[in-house]
Parts: C-alpha cells; sequence; structure tokens
C-alpha cells in the first residue's frame, strides 16, 4: 500500500485572542485570506477554531472552475493554534 502526499492542500492556521478566533490562509505573496469569529460558548475550543477555519473557506474566492466548495479534513494543534487542512468536494 502506497501513503500518498499532496502537499498543495490550503493549511488554515485559526489563532484565538480577546474573545475572538482568528482563520488565516496565506495563499501567497499577495493574498491572504481571513476570518474572525467571536467565541460561541455553546461550542468547544476545538469546534470554535473549526468553525472559524470552515467559514473562512466558504467565503474565500477559491470557488470555481470545478470546485463546489472546501471541507475540513484534517486538524492539528500546538501551544499557539489549531492547523486544518481543507479539501475540495
Amino acid at each position: 500500500m502506497t501513503n500518498e502526499i499532496n502537499y498543495s492542500l490550503p493549511c488554515i492556521s485559526v489563532s484565538y485572542s480577546s474573545g475572538k478566533y482568528k482563520a488565516t490562509h496565506k495563499r501567497n505573496q499577495e493574498k491572504t485570506f481571513k476570518k474572525t469569529n467571536p467565541t460561541d460558548f455553546d461550542l468547544s475550543e476545538f469546534e470554535n477554531a473549526k468553525k472559524t477555519a470552515q467559514d473562512l473557506t466558504d467565503n474565500w474566492e477559491l470557488i470555481g472552475n470545478g470546485v463546489k466548495g472546501w471541507e475540513i479534513t484534517a486538524a492539528g494543534h500546538d501551544a499557539d493554534k489549531w492547523y486544518f487542512i481543507a479539501e475540495t468536494f
């Protein structure tokens, strides 16, 4: 069995500060996508971060040319941020 890795999938970082979650994806040197959501206290920290990342993908300009939308397919974190990988559907 071969594990194939696609290195071109977008990585979204989500940080938390002052009651807000901020998702960021640096597409290239000229374009960075950002989305900020207030904390939803009915959700866990992970769920808030994931929702903010998904909201970012729902609003960025990377839809078209056969791409109907994006979904979060992987997540990880370190001491400072959550990281999410998005794939097209």
